[in-house]
């Protein structure tokens, strides 16, 4: 398999007067949900469907929690999860509150096995 992509011809939003370009931009089969999953784990392994939906389960409950406790979340060699912040720009460290927190994202970093892998997909255009 590979990425598929399509092109669009896109405005330069540091420099919307400059002339349009094309760019490619990946288009996605659609999605897999989490009965997809578990039926791909019971096929794939030794686990039963409840055990696969309470590990997947597990994850999803506890991954937010951890994170709000103020950990990163490392998962083996899939990457791991963290919160990142962007704020406001105070004049002094007594202004620095976290009322300029202007928003928080949950950021997702791969691990280098997965990152090379993904980096080594074939590309391939998706026709419509």
């Amino acid at each position: 398999m590979a990425v598929r992509y399509t092109t669009a011809q896109l405005r330069n939003p540091q420099d919307p007067s400059a002339p349009k370009k094309f760019y490619l931009i990946e288009k996605s089969l659609g999605s897999i949900d989490r009965q997809y999953l578990i039926n791909d784990m019971v096929r794939n392994t030794s686990l039963t469907p409840m055990e696969a939906a309470t590990g997947i389960d597990y994850l999803f409950s506890a991954i937010p929690r951890l994170l709000e406790l103020g950990f990163t979340v490392q998962i083996g060699e899939l990457g791991y999860f963290r919160i990142g912040i962007s704020s406001e720009g105070s004049d002094t460290k007594e202004e620095a509150t976290p009322d300029k927190i202007k928003v928080k994202r949950l950021r997702f970093i791969p691990g280098d096995i997965i990152r090379k892998r993904v980096n080594d997909f074939a590309v391939e255009k998706h026709f419509v």
